[in-house]
């Protein structure tokens, strides 16, 4: 009787796993982020997959608290060399349809091909007159 019940639950549950496994396979191979050391912010890259916009990657930094802090500027670095630098920012929606939040910080910067592992985003903030700058790490 109990190899009955465990055939029956392998049905179930062998279909179930592999069925998470390529949902998860899927969602790592169209997004791919990373977290600052103190966890304060988050960049996300992920592959634009709807038809009727422009197709290529699309980079959204996230400040991850509550921190009244000011954003001076977003530096991205692959392969050592500077291809995405903003330092600029409106709150609301632009013409492409890009939402900027200020508090807390929200942004999307970043639109074109899949960043390559080891890309760097420099995120250079003041809050009480001092600055900082975080640095995220796409693995």
């Amino acid at each position: 009787m109990g190899y009955m019940i465990r055939s029956k639950y392998l049905k179930v549950i062998i279909p179930l796993a592999l069925i998470v496994i390529c949902v998860y396979w899927y969602y790592s191979s169209i997004v791919i982020s990373g977290t600052s050391d103190n966890g304060m912010w988050k960049v996300t890259y992920s592959k634009n997959i709807d038809s009727s916009e422009s197709s290529g990657w699309e980079g959204h930094l996230k400040q991850r608290n509550n921190d009244n802090v000011t954003v001076k500027a977003i530096v991205v670095e692959e392969n050592d060399k500077i291809n995405t630098s903003i330092n600029s920012f409106d709150e609301g929606r632009a013409e492409d349809g890009k939402i900027t939040v200020l508090h807390p910080f929200s942004d999307d910067f970043y639109l074109g091909p899949k960043p390559s592992k080891g890309t760097v985003v420099s995120v250079v903030w003041e809050h009480n007159d001092q600055t900082y700058t975080d640095i995220v790490q796409i693995r």
